[in-house]
């Protein structure tokens, strides 16, 4: 399912196409879970379990080097941010469903970035 959405307030990246599966939408749909809070959290870098985007405190080497110098996914969301390009991730637990998360993935790529919400057994 496509969504179409108005840029957020405080949003820290483009979001481009976005999608949610349907493994995700039926989950989310069964349980109440509101998807689309999930993505604004996700816009404005809040990204769950990941940490927040204002918590990444980079190195120049970090910044420079990325996922050659690091795997730490805040970080490297942090540095997909700095450059326009990359991919971020957000991982959100959902109360009440042992061991039961929502992942937003979004890739940065130009005029081709497009975000992606999903199970983590999707993946």
């Amino acid at each position: 399912m496509t969504l179409n959405h108005a840029r957020v307030t405080g949003q820290r990246f483009q979001l481009g196409r976005t999608v949610i599966t349907r493994g995700a939408l039926a989950f989310c749909e069964d349980n109440n879970i509101d998807y689309l809070d999930l993505i604004i959290r996700h816009a404005v870098g809040d990204f769950g379990t990941v940490g927040r985007l204002t918590d990444a405190a980079l190195t120049t080497i970090e910044l420079e080097k990325g996922a050659l110098v690091t795997s730490n996914d805040l970080k490297l969301s942090a540095v997909a941010v700095q450059r326009e390009e990359g991919i971020l991730m957000s991982v959100y637990p959902c109360p009440g469903f042992q061991d039961s998360t929502i992942w937003i993935q979004t890739m940065l790529a130009g005029d081709d970035t497009y975000t992606t919400v999903l199970l983590p057994s999707e993946y």
